[in-house]
């Protein structure tokens, strides 16, 4: 029955557990935001993280930018019209 009765110690878990549930969400949310140079790159690095939370979170992190496709900001102004602004 030690187990239940609160220790000095538990705060120390229970932050730690808070840190990585930031991580695995900031993970799951990047993945899926990001578009990968291979076709299931992606629905990989979910399977990964989902099914093996703590080493395919972190190995996710430190290993998934290397694989995203760099966006670049391009607009098409041939659209545009030449009227102006009242």
């Amino acid at each position: 029955m030690d187990l239940v009765i609160p220790d000095h110690g538990l705060w120390i878990w229970q932050l730690g557990s808070l840190v990585y549930l930031g991580f695995w969400v900031y993970a799951l949310i990047d993945c899926q935001r990001n578009d990968f140079q291979g076709h299931h790159q992606k629905l990989i690095w979910m399977i990964l993280i989902l099914f093996a939370p703590i080493f395919g979170t972190f190995i996710y992190l430190s290993m998934g930018k290397s694989s995203k496709i760099k966006k670049s900001f391009r607009p098409d102004f041939s659209q545009i019209s030449n009227k102006t602004i009242p």
